[in-house]
């Protein structure tokens, strides 16, 4: 956060009182209570959850006033404690900074959260005085930090499946371009690097931990790390067989994520809710109807199970026509008389 940032936050009015209010992304206290961690790692989750948010410390309550924090607790707050007890209780990590200001000669503290990329975050131990128990989830709501509600659960879900979409799409088109015949797949959990003509190669175990970071989706420099070992030409190992040619082909027609689509419907439709969007695709079968969907499947295993006995497999992904966003409009202005 810089200085910027913060002034913005606590610009008075005339009077003398806060121009913001306590909102999704905002929340203030007077004074940092060591003791208080509990309440504080609630607020954490709560933001953490929605889309991140800040905690400033130094402004009264009533009225909400910028008079400066009253003792040095936030000064010696300890970081490596609060780390540990919202690691305990928390998962996954919540990730937060912390920043100290002045103004008009007042000392201000602020913890700034930031939103979780990979929701939700959730209790996983009861903490003291069960202000949090396990299996909790909290969201923050305008003002507030409460246990989620089911709307937003329900989100937070949807969206999780969306990115899994996404990111098999990004895959199958990234092997296309490049070409299924120069692509390599690297197996973190037995060591092994699958290349062209289903050789493998053997990963040195001992450096398998330290390329664990694929598996979190993003990539961590490390001073010192080895470099990767690579030994023998070993016989073909059967994997997953990836229809990269037909999925690519089917991406040309189909060119509409889950995602991409209810945009698209919001779009013409800006008050229809998610609920209803999916509502449509299921009383319709639009996901079977090859005329506006059609499926990503893995393996020629999955589309066999699918075309002779009906069988699908959980989180194979659809893909839709841009004639799929008019089907749904239309169903929904008929449905609602609009």
């Amino acid at each position: 956060m810089t200085e910027e940032e913060f002034k913005k936050i606590i610009k008075t009015k005339a009077d003398g009182r806060l121009h913001k209010r306590e909102n999704t992304t905002l929340e203030f206290k007077q004074n940092y209570h060591q003791g208080s961690i509990n309440e504080y790692a609630k607020t954490f989750c709560a933001f953490a959850n929605h889309s991140g948010g800040v905690i400033v410390f130094g402004v009264s309550d009533a009225p909400r006033v910028p008079n400066g924090m009253s003792n040095e607790n936030f000064s010696n707050i300890e970081i490596e404690k609060v780390t540990n007890f919202l690691n305990t209780h928390y998962s996954p990590m919540i990730e937060w900074d912390v920043y100290e200001f002045e103004n008009d000669g007042k000392k201000f503290g602020v913890i700034k959260i930031h939103e979780s990329s990979n929701k939700p975050v959730i209790c996983k131990n009861n903490t003291p005085k069960d202000v949090a128990r396990e299996s909790d989830i909290f969201y923050r709501y305008s003002g507030r930090s409460e246990r989620i509600k089911y709307p937003e659960l329900r989100a937070i879900l949807d969206e999780n499946r969306n990115i899994e979409q996404r990111k098999w799409v990004e895959h199958i088109q990234n092997i296309a371009k490049i070409g299924p015949q120069n692509i390599a797949i690297v197996d973190t959990l037995k060591g092994e690097i699958e290349g062209k003509n289903d050789h493998k190669l053997l990963i040195d175990t001992k450096l398998i931990k330290d390329i664990k970071f694929v598996q979190e989706g993003k990539f961590v420099d490390k001073d010192g790390a080895p470099t990767l070992k690579l030994v023998g030409n070993i016989t073909p190992v059967e994997k997953i067989e990836v229809e990269v040619i037909k999925n690519a082909d089917k991406l040309k027609v189909y060119t509409l994520t889950a995602s991409d689509l209810y945009k698209a419907v919001k779009a013409q439709l800006p008050n229809i809710k998610q609920n209803e969007h999916y509502k449509i695709i299921a009383d319709n079968n639009i996901k079977d109807k090859k005329e506006l969907s059609d499926y990503i499947f893995r393996s020629s295993k999955q589309q066999e199970q699918y075309e002779k006995f009906g069988i699908l497999q959980k989180g194979i992904t659809s893909v839709y026509k841009p004639e799929a966003v008019d089907f749904i409009v239309k169903s929904y202005k008929k449905d609602y008389e609009l």
